[in-house]
């Protein structure tokens, strides 16, 4: 069994923990993503939906659909508005790998959507490219 990992919000009123072994981390610059970030990405540490466990606080959540017409939901902590990880609708949760109490558990393998980064993002091109599914 894979090991617990935690994080939480800016005020530190809302905790969770996720497996310490994600499915994938990437680095998303989808438009939601680059909105919700406020900047070129968001840092996604991907893992299984059933394996995020709030621990501490409460969370709102904010329905949303994606550029690509997929819906969201979004989780953050109600307190300070740190979002903590997104509900997709395929079963994953993907994490805000900046939130995690030791981000150096993030460590991205993956560009997604560098079609929609900003003209003046530097893209990691080590980085492999996710393909978009229809």
């Amino acid at each position: 069994m894979p090991e617990k990992i935690s994080g939480g919000c800016l005020c530190g009123k809302a905790r969770f923990e996720t497996t310490s072994e994600p499915v994938m981390q990437l680095l998303c610059h989808c438009t939601d993503c680059q909105t919700v970030s406020g900047s070129a990405f968001y840092t996604a540490y991907i893992v299984p939906l059933e394996s995020v466990t709030l621990t501490e606080g409460t969370l709102a959540g904010f329905a949303v659909k994606s550029d690509k017409g997929r819906n969201n939901l979004r989780r953050f902590c109600q307190d300070c508005g740190t979002r903590l990880w997104a509900e997709l609708e395929s079963g994953i949760a993907s994490v805000n790998g900046m939130a995690l109490d030791d981000p150096t558990h993030f460590n991205p393998t993956h560009n997604h959507r560098p079609e929609t980064a900003p003209d003046w993002c530097a893209m990691n091109e080590v980085l492999e490219v996710l393909p978009v599914s229809s």
